[in-house]
């Protein structure tokens, strides 16, 4: 792939002789002479001053003697890519995801990327958005997925998907027969939240003091699983979770889904990110671009 003139160029370089380089090349020397010519002609300077014990590389030659190498390294590197890929795409990849995309989005793209990819381990791991952020900013993970935008400018987004948020209910609750519902609506019922390290919970304060409202909060929990189990067995408890999480639970019937009249809740989304400062493995970036092609052809579900 490198040109020959190149080729002649570097043997000259590294060994400050046309005779030397013609003999490790196994060419006549006027050939290696020819195809110096031809350069210092085509870039219109000298590369070599000739003396009587050899050739010196100019300050032009060295130019080219450093673009010569650069282009070898990154054909290597082209080459290594090319080779990995033809290997079944062998690797592995690490990815963090907050607690919401795991009962359904996150377990569905990963069974996809698997079978389309069997060569290619993973570790996934669930933890909170900022926790997400720094995991993934600190090159501990290789990719994540955080509720909201990206928190830090040495994160990249590579992807969004919707997520808005909903009020849900048992079937027996009485705001069951509902649609959508406002944060007053709700005021009046016990609320089983997630703790102030969720995003979730940030947005649902955030529209209380700007509503001036205050919830009846009966139970603080670090998991959303344990949240919409307490929700599933009361008639009058309400908690907030990202539709991802909710949809199995209304298909089943358990719980019920009521849109939130509030556009901060309404307009949540999930970003996959990465580092802004790391290269991701020939893994990883087959891993970030399936994972972007899903959240892109994800279509917002129905809740109710």
């Amino acid at each position: 792939m490198e040109p020959l003139a190149l080729r002649y160029f570097r043997e000259v370089a590294a060994h400050g002789s046309v005779r030397h380089a013609a003999e490790r090349m196994f060419v006549a020397q006027s050939a290696v002479s020819r195809q110096i010519t031809l350069l210092e002609t085509e870039l219109g300077v000298p590369l070599f001053e000739r003396h009587a014990r050899g050739m010196l590389i100019t300050e032009a030659g060295q130019l080219l003697l450093q673009y010569s190498n650069d282009l070898r390294t990154r054909f290597d590197e082209l080459r290594g890519m090319i080779q990995e890929y033809e290997t079944l795409r062998r690797g592995h990849a690490e990815i963090a995801c907050v607690e919401g995309l795991m009962t359904s989005f996150m377990p569905e793209a990963i069974h996809g990327f698997s079978h389309a990819n069997p060569a290619i381990s993973m570790g996934v791991i669930t933890i909170g958005s900022q926790a997400v952020a720094e995991a993934v900013a600190e090159h501990r993970y290789d990719l994540g997925v955080l509720f909201g935008s990206a928190p830090r400018s040495d994160l990249v987004e590579l992807a969004r998907m919707p997520q808005p948020l909903y009020a849900v209910v048992s079937p027996s609750h009485p705001l069951a027969h509902r649609s959508r519902c406002t944060l007053a609506d709700i005021a009046p019922y016990p609320v089983v939240l997630p703790d102030r390290s969720f995003v979730i919970r940030q947005l649902v304060d955030r529209v209380c003091v700007t509503r001036k409202l205050s919830l009846s909060r009966m139970v603080e929990t670090n998991t959303l699983a344990f949240a919409q189990m307490l929700v599933t067995g009361s008639s009058t408890h309400v908690s907030f979770l990202p539709v991802d999480l909710l949809t199995p639970s209304i298909k089943q019937g358990t719980l019920v889904g009521l849109s939130m009249d509030e556009p901060s809740l309404k307009s949540g989304h999930v970003t996959l990110v990465a580092s802004r400062t790391r290269k991701l493995s020939l893994a990883a970036n087959h891993l970030a671009n399936y994972l972007a092609e899903r959240m892109a052809a994800k279509r917002r579900p129905r809740a109710r």
